[in-house]
């Protein structure tokens, strides 16, 4: 037996491209038996709908006050929420970061001004985990789609991404073939409705945060993909 977890979804509340609330997106991952999901909304130089010219606490208070009620809205419904965000590193590219919960951020104002480098070390100063989302996805904001940093900024990589094309997703597979980045899955959600798809199985349910990223870190995990666990 496994227990799924989708790594990439977004709500209403925070993601500027996402249409439902954090309680639609549980109903729905519950009624696909998920047994967690990591909220990953877009952060400050991100698609947010949170207004940056709040004061820093304020603008990560948004995320928090979303998280916290996510959670409490999933508490005694055998399902679990994380916190987790997606930050802009590149013009259209984008990092996961997991681990690390809402008040180490709002401790932390310089994240804003950080680049990929400081922001791979404030993670893991921060016993976090930081994955390249989507690394080959084709769209109109990204302007150089076939780029990538390079493997030394990341532990993980997004190999499979439930709302990339097939040709994306699959450069990723063989780009990353032969190394030893951990690769992850994630479906990308901004609505209930597509759970199921991605993310990844665990063969025992993950505790809190430090277990989720220990347990990646480890490689105690199987890749959902296209709604198969691998």
């Amino acid at each position: 037996m496994y227990f799924k977890y989708e790594m990439h979804s977004h709500t209403a509340a925070c993601s500027d491209c996402g249409y439902d609330s954090a309680e639609r997106h549980i109903d729905d991952a519950i009624k696909k038996g998920m047994s967690g999901i990591v909220f990953t909304n877009h952060f400050y130089h991100g698609n947010t709908c949170v207004d940056r010219r709040l004061p820093w606490r304020d603008f990560v208070g948004a995320y928090e006050r979303d998280y916290l009620a996510a959670k409490e809205y999933s508490h005694n419904k055998d399902i679990d929420v994380f916190f987790g965000i997606e930050e802009v590193y590149l013009p259209g590219k984008e990092a996961l970061i997991y681990g690390i919960e809402p008040e180490v951020f709002a401790a932390c104002p310089e994240f804003r001004d950080m680049d990929i480098a400081q922001m791979r070390d404030f993670v893991h100063e921060n016993g976090g985990l930081i994955a390249a989302a989507h690394p080959f996805r084709r769209r109109g904001y990204i302007p150089d789609p076939d780029s990538f940093i390079g493997e030394e900024y990341f532990d993980a990589v997004e190999i499979y991404n439930y709302e990339n094309t097939d040709e994306d997703n699959l450069k990723a597979e063989k780009y990353f073939e032969h190394s030893d980045i951990l690769k992850i899955s994630g479906s990308d959600i901004h609505g209930g409705g597509g759970y199921g798809f991605a993310g990844l199985a665990f063969p025992e349910k993950i505790r809190d945060n430090r277990d989720l990223v220990g347990k990646i870190f480890a490689g105690e995990y199987k890749l959902i993909i296209n709604g198969k666990i691998k």
